[in-house]
């Protein structure tokens, strides 16, 4: 059986599709095509990664076997399903010319019976272009509060993102504030009252104290592992792709990340603000850091990573493999089963607050419309 490459599969439909272009009258032909070939060249580049990755593939793995990086997954804990929680969040901004309006939601969810939990705020707010930088760390904030709210009521709590990630989020909510301290989005009291309150709780060293406070991202970066154990071989890939397609199945690895290593040290800028626990996230982040764990549980599935925050010793390492072993249900779903459920119930509630802010903006534009004429006529008169 021939089997086709990426580049080869689109050029196939391409050509068995004559005239597709034309259909899409919105943009010229010309530059439909233009967005095809940069498709076309991006999948001739993935391919190239690719196969670079499966002709060092038995190279890589001698590699990580003498580093004793390598190791093999045997199934020693239950998981009891009821004891496990997961965290996502959501936001949406919608900008109109008179105000925007910040919806921020985040749920925990787990199989009890009461195990739905949802924290929502909606802010209207002067518009700003740092609308959703804010939107975005004020989401985080809301998922870590949640999170540090079910420590003792589960054995293990899954977050959304990675921890690095997520805290960058807040750093730059932070620094929008002090960099940016005359933008009309802090006119909003509203958004300063919530922004002030969550920043007097020790929720984030709270989560950084607890291993079994789990980040399984969905979107995978990096290159610890490459450039720790991979230095010698010139891999263009991220850690994830390349292990997904070097191990197999119940195969895993563990690597230890600290922030000053690779010159991402934490620091969060002094304002009203900033967390009160700051000082210990940036001596965490900087000195111990996080442990991060990439398992390929099933044949079907890629590699999943999972940052543990902390060291953590080969027992407890074993109890989050077998974390991640018990949530991989279904090749059709790339994440963990429980985080799936918290983010199609955030999508929800996301579809929810758009259709009423789009009715409401919808309103008030047909209200105003008139007046907008007005001004338009009267801003253009003489130039006419």
């Amino acid at each position: 059986m021939v089997q086709l490459t990426i580049p080869e599969v689109l050029k196939k439909v391409m050509e068995e599709n004559e005239g597709l272009l034309e259909l899409h009258g919105e943009l010229p032909p010309s530059i439909t095509k233009e967005v095809v070939n940069h498709v076309k060249v991006s999948a001739e580049n993935a391919t190239k990664i690719s196969a670079n990755i499966i002709a060092y593939r038995e190279r890589i793995r001698r590699i990580l076997s003498k580093q004793k990086a390598l190791r093999k997954y045997e199934q020693k804990y239950y998981i009891d399903p009821y004891n496990i929680s997961a965290v996502d969040g959501t936001y949406r901004v919608i900008s109109t010319t008179m105000y925007d309006i910040i919806f921020v939601g985040a749920v925990s969810y787990s199989f009890r019976d009461d195990g739905f939990r949802h924290d929502m705020y909606t802010i209207i707010t002067p518009p700003s272009i740092l609308s959703e930088k804010v939107a975005r760390g004020l989401m985080v904030l809301m998922e870590f509060k949640l999170a540090s709210e079910d420590i003792g009521n589960y054995d293990f709590i899954i977050l959304d993102g990675s921890y690095i990630a997520n805290l960058t989020n807040i750093s730059e909510l932070i620094a929008a504030r002090k960099m940016h301290a005359d933008d009309p989005i802090w006119e909003s009291k509203d958004l300063l009252m919530i922004l002030k309150r969550l920043s007097r709780r020790k929720i984030i060293s709270k989560l950084l104290r607890n291993w079994q406070v789990v980040a399984s991202p969905k979107k995978q970066t990096g290159k610890v592992l490459i450039r720790r154990y991979l230095s010698d071989i010139n891999l263009d890939s991220t850690d994830a792709a390349m292990l997904s397609l070097v191990l197999e199945q119940r195969e895993w690895v563990k690597i230890s990340w600290v922030g000053s290593d690779f010159l991402l040290a934490t620091k969060l800028y002094n304002t009203d603000i900033t967390p009160i626990d700051a000082d210990f996230i940036e001596d965490f982040f900087n000195t111990k850091g996080l442990d991060i764990i990439y398992f390929k549980p099933k044949e079907w599935t890629r590699s999943f990573k999972v940052e543990v925050p902390g060291r953590i010793d080969e027992d407890k390492a074993q109890m989050v493999l077998d974390l991640i072993y018990s949530q991989v249900n279904n090749p059709l779903i790339e994440e963990l089963e429980l985080q799936y459920l918290a983010d199609l119930m955030c999508s929800q509630l996301t579809k929810i607050a758009t259709l009423l802010f789009t009715s409401v903006k919808n309103a008030m534009q047909q209200k105003f419309a008139k007046k907008w004429i007005n001004m338009l006529f009267t801003a253009t008169r003489y130039r006419t």
